[in-house]
């Protein structure tokens, strides 16, 4: 990406867009594809960290604005509180895509794209761009939305499944983005982390519907006792 292209889709933490094209060629030839920046209140009490964005995400610009999206306005409804309130990030920046050959009718061929999983070296080529958001933000509680963004932050031994809905005071995974070849290193700083069900899982699992709704009630109730 050209530097004005990076420039019109930083966001509203206004990043380093010579760090961002670090992170990008970290990741030149990984099927990956355009830039999203993360969006909403700084310096605030609330951030969210979702996984990556998706295809809707990359062409509107705007996090969470495809069906998951739909979902997660459910959260907020719950929580009463908007999409100004808190700020909505990922743990990749790119989106990750896989490539099909599909066979259609009279053997002709097409190619469909749909989104993937990141890798960890993905999530790790972006963890720059995640820790300065954080410095900049300085949220009282972080929301992970699924694996990802989950062990981002808190490491590979935590699972969504056991985790969520569950307040947990820690240090967070962090890089020193001048020295990258060192790996992660945990935080001086600590922060509240509220592991929550990404919002894509009870599209493709509805009995999560009042798992997650019993989270939320849970996850508010934290909100009013942090914030007093």
């Amino acid at each position: 990406m050209s530097k004005a292209q990076i420039e019109s889709q930083i966001g509203n933490v206004k990043l380093s867009p010579a760090r961002i094209s670090e992170c990008l060629e970290r990741v030149a030839g990984h099927r990956l594809e355009g830039f999203l920046g993360g969006y909403g209140k700084f310096p605030g009490s609330l951030m969210m960290v979702g996984e990556a964005p998706g295809a809707n995400e990359i062409e509107k610009g705007i996090p969470f604005c495809g069906q998951a999206g739909k979902v997660l306005d459910g959260y907020f409804e719950a929580l009463n509180i908007t999409r100004n309130d808190l700020y909505i990030t990922s743990a990749v920046r790119s989106r990750p895509y896989k490539d099909k050959i599909i066979q259609g009718k009279h053997h002709a061929e097409r190619s469909s794209r749909s989104n993937r999983t990141p890798t960890s070296y993905e999530v790790f080529a972006f963890a720059p761009i995640l820790d300065a958001e954080i410095e900049a933000v300085q949220p009282r509680i972080i929301i992970t939305l699924g694996n990802i963004a989950l062990q981002r932050l808190l490491g590979k031994g935590h699972q969504v499944s056991n985790v969520h809905g569950q307040a947990y005071r820690s240090r967070i995974q962090q890089v020193d983005a001048d020295h990258m070849d060192q790996g992660y290193h945990w935080s001086d700083q600590e922060y509240w982390i509220f592991p929550m069900y990404h919002p894509a899982a009870v599209l493709y699992n509805r009995s999560l519907t009042d798992v997650i709704a019993n989270d939320l009630v849970i996850l508010r109730n934290c909100i009013d006792e942090i914030q007093e």
